[in-house]
């Protein structure tokens, strides 16, 4: 599975009931998990089967089948033949079941309109109002808006929309950094990606520069400064508790905190009395 696949999939679970009405086109009411993967092993060898020229000189398939007995879901294995027949050559294909058997037979000769495989409705994702998806409050819905339907010209301007619509409506830390992650994925659909980088690099919120994806794409420079500051304070912190509670020396304490002994002594002579 591809990154832009995991992503979408793990989004559309979130917004499945929504995602019908917006994009789809219809109300979608209790679904119901299936199995992702469909293991099946196909290999059929046709009673007949010849490339032929028609009357009018077009080409086709024609493909017979011999039966001897009634088989309740012969139209079944006919449409499967087909499916695969046409898939493989992408002409017309030309079907005739020879029944060999005694009295009349009961086949069903053709699917129900609601079994017809006629095709499939296309949805461009791209021709979606933002509107319609931005006023979200699911954090799944929002990051899918990168893809959706305005001007490039007012790119940026919708991406710090997104990122501030995230950050108000995420739990926690881990959330947000989970949605910006995929905003930086998707948004290489729309080549934004850029766009979108810089202004996540301006935001004031602290990663775990140690595994986050957008510190090793090099672009948490500022976030980075931030945590070496907070670390500069953590250890100020440990070395004043040190001066004053214990009986280590200024270079003792130097040494066990990695800082220079000169900050050391400079903060030692900075206690109050």
């Amino acid at each position: 599975m591809g990154e832009y696949d995991k992503i979408l999939k793990e989004n559309v679970e979130a917004i499945l009931l929504t995602l019908g009405k917006k994009l789809l086109g219809f109300e979608i009411r209790n679904p119901v998990d299936l199995p992702e993967k469909l293991q099946t092993t196909i290999e059929r060898e046709p009673d007949f089967l010849k490339k032929i020229n028609l009357e009018d000189g077009s080409e086709a398939i024609l493909h017979l089948e011999f039966q001897t007995t009634d088989e309740a879901g012969m139209v079944y294995r006919m449409a499967e033949y087909k499916a695969i027949l046409q898939r493989k050559f992408e002409i017309p294909v030309r079907q005739f079941v020879i029944y060999l058997g005694s009295g009349k037979s009961r086949m069903r000769t053709s699917l129900a309109e609601s079994e017809q495989i006629k095709g499939f409705t296309l949805r461009n994702i791209h021709k979606l109002p933002i509107e319609r998806v931005l006023d979200s409050d699911i954090p799944e819905e929002l990051v899918l808006s990168i893809l959706t339907d305005y001007p490039r010209a007012d790119a940026e301007k919708v991406i710090a929309t997104i990122i501030h619509k995230l950050k108000k409506v995420a739990t926690n830390e881990a959330e947000l950094k989970k949605s910006l992650q995929q905003l930086v994925t998707l948004s290489r659909i729309r080549k934004l990606e850029k766009e979108t980088e810089k202004q996540i690099e301006a935001m004031p919120i602290t990663y775990d520069i140690d595994t986050d994806y957008l510190y090793q794409k090099g672009i948490t420079k500022g976030i980075t400064k931030g945590r070496e500051e907070g670390r500069e304070e953590e250890k100020r912190t440990i070395i004043i508790n040190l001066l004053q509670n214990s009986s280590l020396s200024a270079e003792e304490i130097a040494h066990a905190t990695q800082m220079p002994l000169e900050k050391v002594l400079q903060i030692r002579d900075n206690l109050p009395a």
